[in-house]
């Protein structure tokens, strides 16, 4: 019975540890409530379009970042910084990345979690370029291979 009671405990502590600081994610909204609010093809045309990055990770990258983050992405301006403005690891669960290398998988077929480990990504914008250049690799591979042949 103790050893039950003891395990409880620990599960919930270690599930204050891993979760997202509510208060931090109050306040980054709070303080994006400020900005007009975009819908996905506005902040498409508006930071995606201009750095050539395709429409489908644009749109992956909106829905999928606010899911994580519980941030309101239609606020989010491309050089809005992960951790300084954001809070990004305060503000999402300690397994975002390997859920959202998963979710990445999923929608394009490409294994991020490497790349994403050793990639230092300061601003919202290089993240988005970031995944955009994982796919835009994989699709030059793939035509290189079809080439070839």
């Amino acid at each position: 019975m103790w050893r039950r009671l003891r395990n409880l405990f620990h599960s919930v502590q270690t599930y204050g540890i891993l979760s997202p600081d509510l208060v931090a994610r109050r306040l980054v909204n709070q303080s994006l409530s400020q900005r007009p609010a975009m819908t996905q093809e506005q902040w498409f045309q508006a930071f995606c379009q201009p750095m050539g990055v395709t429409p489908a990770v644009a749109t992956f990258a909106y829905t999928h970042l606010q899911h994580y983050s519980g941030i309101q992405f239609a606020r989010v301006i491309a050089s809005d910084r992960l951790v300084e403005d954001l809070h990004w690891f305060e503000v999402c669960w300690a397994d975002w990345e390997m859920a959202f290398c998963e979710d990445f998988w999923h929608s394009f077929g490409i294994d991020i979690s490497d790349p994403l480990l050793n990639y230092p990504l300061s601003t919202v914008g290089e993240f988005v370029l970031f995944l955009n250049v994982q796919l835009l690799t994989l699709t030059s591979s793939e035509d290189d291979s079809v080439n070839s042949k």
